[in-house]
């Protein structure tokens, strides 16, 4: 065991984990496991994780479908919307009926190359308009909670492939909190901050020595079943994860990643540099998970809502154009999400209220683009809002069964068909 002066070194030297956190309870799980001694053991039969790689990009506030894939030919549209409606001359053109917001060239670009899946009227049955309950619908991918039961999709991903358990980088969300999609009590996932700074970080007194004293913590040994023994292996792990990330970093082609010119001033965009750097790197890491706000556009929505879809666009193909620089483009796939979409018709701020179903898009050159689903009809709605043809858990079906190649059935508890874009 490390000795009293060791602790006490540790504590004074001020050495605080900050860039880089284990969701918790699942890696304190894995570290009580450990700790007394219970083996964490790969299931016989399990299949070896590919290098596939799932990339899952919240749009939180309920995104409004009708204004990002616009039914421009339907008359409906503009008799619904006639202040913030977008006009057939401005809009980028998918086919003769629908298209995307003019402010999403770059997906229009993808859609061309076929990297580019667009799915309408993608819900699930008797909506909720609550921002809470309908984001945890679409989190746990349950459409009827047990309270009891809080585990998230991705996690039941992650708890029924026993490779997946022994590391904290299998999923890793970025930002300071841990999805519910994430949410599991047996497999770890790892929550990252800023880009910059992964890693332990230090004060400004003799920065060598400190981690000198923190390496001396974790390696000595400690008596199984112990407290010690529990933060020896929550530290252990913590800090090779932020080792193995600092190493993908140093193998990033950095000529690569400036020729994808990822935009200035869009978050998104930073965000998603990080990951190709961690994915170019050679992390092990199956999903990954964001988040963007903004979308619960009840007020002058149209220059907000523009300027968000924009960035999305032009992040996620800047992201993809650096992947293939660094030869892992075929390996991702990225899909975007909301937990509702608007009401059809306008309100009298400029703005839509929640509604129903929404789309979602596929972005990848692994990706068979194209459209998905039939668009929900404007003269055919439900209390004003537009009825779902294409069952959410069916998308998560397809990229469960074809894209991470292990069984649904049991990780939505039941059978779901398939979407045609892997």
């Amino acid at each position: 065991m490390p000795s009293r002066n060791t602790r006490r070194e540790f504590l004074q030297n001020g050495l605080t984990f900050v860039s880089l956190s284990l969701a918790m309870p699942h890696f304190l799980m894995r570290a009580a496991h450990a700790a007394d001694g219970s083996p964490l053991a790969v299931p016989s039969g399990s299949p070896i994780p590919s290098g596939k790689i799932l990339v899952v990009l919240e749009l939180s506030g309920g995104n409004d479908g009708l204004n990002t894939v616009v039914p421009y030919a339907d008359a409906g549209y503009a008799t619904a919307r006639p202040t913030i409606g977008l006009h057939s001359s401005d809009v980028v053109k998918l086919s003769d009926k629908i298209a995307l917001h003019p402010k999403m060239t770059a997906f229009g670009k993808m859609f061309d190359k076929g990297h580019l899946a667009v799915v309408t009227g993608v819900g699930y049955p008797n909506p909720n308009r609550s921002h809470f309950f309908s984001m945890d619908i679409w989190q746990t991918g349950l459409t009827e909670m047990n309270i009891h039961d809080r585990s998230g999709w991705l996690a039941r991903y992650f708890d029924s492939d026993g490779h997946l358990k022994s590391d904290p980088l299998s999923g890793v969300t970025v930002g300071s909190a841990l999805p519910l999609a994430l949410f599991s009590e047996t497999s770890p996932c790892s929550c990252i901050g800023d880009g910059n700074s992964f890693g332990f970080r230090t004060d400004l007194g003799d920065t060598h020595r400190q981690m000198d004293t923190l390496r001396a913590l974790y390696s000595h040994g400690t008596v199984a079943g112990t407290n010690a023994e529990f933060v020896r292996n929550v530290g252990m792990d913590a800090y090779t994860a932020s080792q193995q990330i600092k190493q993908a970093f140093q193998k990033y082609d950095n000529k690569a990643g400036d020729a994808a010119k990822y935009p200035a001033q869009n978050g998104l965009a930073n965000t998603l540099k990080t990951l190709a750097k961690l994915i170019s790197g050679g992390i092990d890491t199956k999903v990954y998970y964001l988040s963007m706000g903004g979308f619960d556009t009840h007020a002058n929505q149209p220059n907000q809502h523009g300027n968000l879809l924009g960035d999305i666009s032009d992040a996620v193909a800047a992201f993809f154009d650096d992947l293939e620089m660094q030869g892992r483009a075929q390996d991702v796939v990225l899909m975007t999400f909301s937990e509702f979409g608007r009401r059809v018709k306008e309100n009298g701020s400029s703005g839509t209220d929640h509604g129903a179903a929404s789309v979602l898009f596929v972005a990848g050159p692994s990706v068979k683009g194209g459209i998905y689903g039939q668009y929900p009809s404007l003269n055919d709605l439900d209390d004003g809002d537009l009825k779902m043809n294409t069952d959410f858990r069916s998308v998560y079906a397809t990229l469960i069964d074809k894209w991470l190649g292990t069984d649904s059935n049991a990780i939505l508890g039941g059978k779901f068909g398939h979407v045609g874009f892997v």
